[in-house]
């Protein structure tokens, strides 16, 4: 069965504000890009004001002089629009607007004047935050969000700086944007149209789309299940697991497709993760054309929560089946099911995948059809069931025994002799 490797088009890709890491550009596989995105490729901002003291007594003297509208477009869809007046005599290094609420979670942006430590000089940031609204230190959640973060051109819409991006917000994770949103020269140039005559403000809006979606996940008979969500709730998170998984099923449920109809042309949606081997593992669904022909694309691609180097290297042999399943028809005659295998990689520094899937699974004609069964009540169901090939290799040298797992590099830096030994072994659920 044919498979594609996916790798990324574009470099206008948002990142997370609370991460201190270095800048990168993800692997994770994307559609072609929009026509409207620039080519400017942002850095990661590494503080985040909300932790910071010293930053929090700046934002509380800034309330009086901004103002939140939020248009409600249903549960999980909202576009909110923050005015901040006097804008050119800010003195706060950052500003928070005030909380509102998405799909119950609660939402607000944030914005550095000019800039935060790793912006570009002469570059205003932007951020979304995302927060579960429990909001206690135990709390383990995720969602899914696409969303648009634009500075609005008063005289000429057409002129407005926007960006788009998707992000799946945790409580590790809760912020992501740019930090090279837009010139602060531009924005302060009266002729060019940001700042508002009459008062100096600005207006920056938040085009914002929440996931609505559960899961399952089994490892062969103990299963893990998260929490159905509620009305109003996101996905879960797939609690502690003891020893490696290598043989499992993750169900991912998705009950408002139809909101990212329009948003998987030129993005993706992406389940939570899961973990397979050493690996975790997600499904990520989005739309491609293919010979003129508009198709459903799914792939399960690996994903690296952890920044530690030795974490990194880690990979596995994977046989893995994604399937859509019909949720009409009983007997499992009309699912869909794609088959294939390959080695997944936290990254492909060493030629290994960090995704596997299809371009051409099913076409959107199908998959959307009213009476075919795969989307009910706005409601798509998509799972992968997952073998990985275990692998036990050593290597010696002058008597040394060294145990490598998953196929971990191994070289002779010099001249002296040594053997290599390697052993599969293929587990049966």
């Amino acid at each position: 069965m044919k498979h594609h490797h996916h790798h990324p088009l574009n470099n206008d890709t948002a990142v997370s504000s609370s991460d201190a890491a270095s800048p990168s550009t993800p692997s994770s596989p994307l559609p072609p890009p929009s026509s409207n995105r620039t080519s400017q490729k942002p850095s990661m901002a590494v503080e985040d004001p909300s932790r910071d003291p010293a930053s929090a007594s700046s934002l509380a003297t800034t309330t009086a002089s901004e103002s939140v509208f939020v248009e409600r477009r249903g549960d999980y869809s909202a576009l909110c629009k923050w005015t901040i007046a006097n804008f050119p005599k800010i003195k706060s290094r950052a500003l928070w607007s005030r909380y509102f609420e998405v799909g119950g979670f609660d939402c607000r942006l944030l914005i550095y004047p000019k800039g935060d430590s790793q912006a570009l000089p002469g570059y205003v940031s932007i951020y979304l935050q995302i927060m579960d609204p429990r909001n206690t230190a135990s709390s383990k959640w995720d969602c899914f969000a696409s969303y648009r973060l634009a500075i609005e051109n008063l005289s000429d819409a057409s002129k407005s700086v926007h960006r788009d991006s998707w992000h799946r917000f945790s409580s590790k994770k809760k912020s992501h944007g740019w930090c090279d949103f837009a010139s602060l020269n531009s924005i302060l140039d009266p002729k060019v149209g940001f700042l508002h005559s009459s008062n100096d403000c600005i207006l920056i809006t938040a085009d914002i789309l929440i996931l609505h979606e559960s899961f399952s996940f089994s490892r062969d008979n103990y299963d893990v299940q998260a929490n159905n969500v509620s009305t109003m709730g996101g996905g879960g998170v797939i609690g502690p697991v003891v020893g490696d998984v290598l043989s499992g099923k993750f169900t991912w449920k998705v009950h408002n497709f139809s909101l990212f109809k329009e948003m998987i042309k030129t993005q993706k949606i992406m389940s939570p993760v899961f973990p397979a081997g050493e690996c975790n593992l997600r499904i990520s669904v989005y739309q491609s054309v293919v010979n003129g022909v508009e198709y459903l694309s799914m792939c399960l691609e690996s994903k690296d929560t952890e920044k530690n180097s030795l974490i990194s290297d880690r990979s596995c042999w994977c046989l893995f089946r994604m399937s859509v399943l019909n949720q009409k028809l009983a007997g499992g005659l009309n699912h869909v099911h794609r088959d294939s295998y390959g080695r997944f990689a936290a990254d492909n520094k060493s030629g290994d995948n960090t995704s596997l899937g299809w371009n051409d699974y099913m076409k959107m004609a199908d998959f959307m059809g009213p009476e075919s069964g795969f989307l009910v009540e706005d409601t798509a169901v998509f799972s992968t069931s997952f073998h990985v090939i275990k692998e036990l290799s050593s290597f010696s040298k002058s008597g040394t025994l060294i145990g490598v797992r998953n196929g971990g590099n191994v070289r002779k830096s010099d001249g002296h002799m040594g053997s290599f030994h390697g052993e599969l072994r293929i587990l049966h659920a």
